[in-house]
């Protein structure tokens, strides 16, 4: 008994003189066994049945993975803004990439966790809380990137300007691996 095909729940066989269909049994001649593989392995039916064909198009798997990223972004981004505003520097640091490289609002380079750690134990309280806003996102495989606008008030005088955080995905969480605040000019 040969097995040509399987797929949707349906299973195919054949002893030469008959095929079984599911749990049907039947009779045809070689020209009907013939008849019924050329019909499971169309093209058509090949093409749907390949490992890695997509069911919906390209663009709608796009736009389906890149609201699924954005949604958790979000709450990263959420995350960090309680850190930062509740001064919870460790948890803060956590959730920057090992070596990530941060230019810091006042202007300052830093690299890495260590580096970081320094900088938002000197600095965060001088700050009070920060607003981030979202203006442009896209995200590709396990990296995204945010473009938006920050608020923020160092020692008692507000400040505000562009930045943008590269995030990189680190099993099924987002860590940041590089974010720019543009100082105020």
């Amino acid at each position: 008994m040969v097995n040509l095909a399987r797929g949707a729940g349906v299973q195919i066989t054949s002893n030469r003189r008959a095929v079984v269909v599911g749990r049907r049994r039947v009779s045809l001649g070689s020209r009907g066994v013939l008849i019924s593989a050329l019909f499971v392995l169309s093209a058509k039916g090949l093409a749907a049945q390949a490992p890695g064909y997509p069911s919906v198009p390209m663009g709608e798997m796009r736009a389906e993975y890149v609201a699924y990223v954005i949604t958790e972004i979000n709450d990263v981004l959420a995350e960090w803004g309680g850190h930062w505003g509740g001064d919870r520097i460790e948890d803060l640091v956590d959730m920057y990439w090992d070596d990530a490289l941060v230019i810091a609002p006042d202007g300052s380079l830093r690299r890495g966790r260590d580096e970081l750690r320094t900088y938002f134990t000197e600095a965060l309280p001088r700050m009070g809380g920060i607003e981030a806003f979202m203006l442009d996102f896209d995200a590709s495989g396990g990296m995204s990137q945010v473009f938006g606008n920050y608020m923020l008030t160092v020692d008692g005088v507000g400040t505000s300007g562009p930045m943008i955080t590269v995030y990189v995905q680190r099993g099924r969480g987002w860590r940041i691996r590089s974010q720019v605040f543009m100082p105020p000019s």
